[in-house]
């Protein structure tokens, strides 16, 4: 019992841990060392080794085992929100050792989720050395009295205490959450899942990249591995992807989300629509292609961003290894019926033939583009006094606008709100609604050009994502679920595709 920590820990502050957990060695140099110390202990113990004993095979099972303590994670994130700041002060090595990819994405996740990461190995010093809690402090500008430090060693916690920080003895999960509350004031333990981490505009890589003559890209990419592509929908920001972005990297993917054109500081030239098969489609094939060469990447769109993933998938699948659409079916062009009369014969787009006249729409929406956001970025909920029963399009253009009706000061919304609505705002002050506008102005041409690919299918694996139950269908459902997606979906679907349905 304890065989290996006695082995490790034997010599005190010249062990081969405590040179490990200050740096001076790493983790590939701690195995031999180790392994030797537990042929010394076990020669003197009377111990006999298993012939195929692993000091290094021990940790990367250990690694392999690990797991992060999502409550406690989630109380942390919960206290920041709350004005605390978060630290995260822990004893480990250098790793360079085959398993390094497991430590690597631990410590992203954690720099991603905390204020600060302190690592004894960059500091040379570890716990429960008072150096390591007088330079955390001094890092975070905080006094002693301010601080409530947890650990799941006793010994971490004597010094600290000395020098006046509260401190919590982790033992069970349940317990250190109900101390925590006591000490902090904040309700840090709730049964529902939190709100996934938000990424910040300044902290993400931005990136810009001309697609051709008068047309520059801006991006912003996080992570490393495969890559997934978004692409939002209007009146919206590469900034609506804020959730999904922290948590593909995390996941482990290398995560573009573009602004596109016409918004923010992705530019169009003058007077330029922007054909959906000529112009729009290029923003997703020209990134991977023209500046990194990535062969493939998975395509995600929303609303308009919906339209641009379907149509890669059917003009370039060879450059798709996925594609999935929220909101957005996937509608091939019919023939038959002129695009234009059939979207008339549906009342909710009548907003689209109002965004028609070039210069009408954009000037309601660049009147107070503060008050343009809060309408039109909102739940259908009661919010504040502001709910919307029906499609504001179809009652507000009855009255001459597509505002008209609304406060002229509304709330914001919890959708959008405090610096990611001031975010948003800056962007379309800057690009204004004519560019954002004009991915409806070519109803026609673009109904034109997909009849080409009318008899195609989606061959790739395809995911769609609509309001309405919780349903998910695959070639095998039965046929009361078939109901949900129209047949005109599904038939230009091959069957290695999921569809699914749920809740937003």
């Amino acid at each position: 019992r304890n065989f290996l920590l006695k082995a490790m820990f034997a010599g005190s502050s010249n062990s081969p841990y405590a040179k490990a957990m200050r740096g001076q060695i790493t983790l590939s140099q701690l195995f031999p060392e180790v392994e030797e110390g537990c042929k010394q202990y076990a020669s003197t113990s009377g111990i006999t080794l298993p012939p195929n004993f692993s000091v290094a095979r021990a940790f990367e099972e250990m690694a392999v085992e690990g797991t992060v303590n999502a409550p406690l994670l989630w109380a942390a994130r919960m206290l920041r929100r709350n004005g605390f700041k978060t630290c995260v002060l822990t004893n480990n090595c250098v790793d360079d050792s085959a398993r390094r990819l497991f430590t690597a994405q631990l410590m992203n996740m954690l720099h991603r989720h905390f204020d600060l990461v302190l690592e004894s190995c960059r500091l040379g010093v570890q716990k429960p050395d008072p150096k390591i809690y007088t330079y955390a402090l001094d890092a975070l500008q905080v006094k002693p009295q301010e601080v409530i430090l947890l650990d799941d060693v006793k010994e971490n916690l004597k010094p600290a205490e000395e020098m006046g920080l509260a401190t919590i003895l982790v033992r069970d999960t349940e317990t250190v959450l109900k101390e925590l509350q006591e000490l902090s004031g904040v309700q840090a333990c709730r049964d529902e899942e939190p709100l996934p981490t938000v990424c910040d505009p300044s902290d993400v890589t931005h990136g810009y990249v001309p697609i051709r003559p008068g047309v520059q890209l801006h991006f912003v990419e996080m992570g490393h591995g495969p890559v997934v592509c978004l692409c939002h929908g209007f009146p919206e920001s590469w900034l609506s992807w804020r959730y999904q972005i922290p948590a593909l990297a995390d996941a482990g993917f290398r995560v573009i989300a573009l602004e596109m054109k016409g918004y923010g500081e992705s530019t169009a030239p003058p007077g330029e629509l922007g054909v959906l098969g000529h112009t729009e489609l290029e923003l997703p094939t020209q990134i991977p292609r023209r500046r990194w060469g990535i062969p493939q990447a998975v395509l995600i769109g929303h609303d308009w961003g919906g339209a641009v993933v379907w149509n890669m998938a059917l003009f370039y699948p060879e450059r798709v290894r996925a594609v999935a659409s929220l909101n957005t079916p996937y509608r091939p062009a019919d023939p038959t019926v002129d695009i234009v009369e059939k979207m008339r014969s549906y009342p909710n787009f009548a907003y689209q033939f109002y965004f028609q006249e070039p210069g009408v729409a954009e000037a309601e929406l660049e009147k107070d583009i503060g008050r343009t956001l809060k309408v039109l970025i909102r739940s259908t909920r009661q919010e504040v006094g502001v709910g919307l029963e029906v499609d504001p399009g179809v009652v507000s253009l009855l009255a001459g606008g597509l505002l008209v009706g609304f406060p002229e000061n509304p709330p914001a919304s919890q959708i959008l709100h405090g610096s990611e609505l001031q975010y948003y705002i800056q962007r379309f002050q800057k690009s204004g609604f004519r560019g954002p506008l004009n991915w409806y102005r070519n109803m026609r041409p673009n109904w034109q050009w997909a009849l080409s690919a009318k008899d195609r299918k989606i061959m790739m694996p395809a995911l769609m994502v609509t309001a309405g139950k919780d349903v998910v269908l695959h070639p095998s459902m039965s046929k009361g679920m078939e109901e949900w997606i129209p047949q005109l979906h599904r038939e230009h679907i091959e069957e290695c595709g999921h569809w699914t349905q749920m809740e937003r």
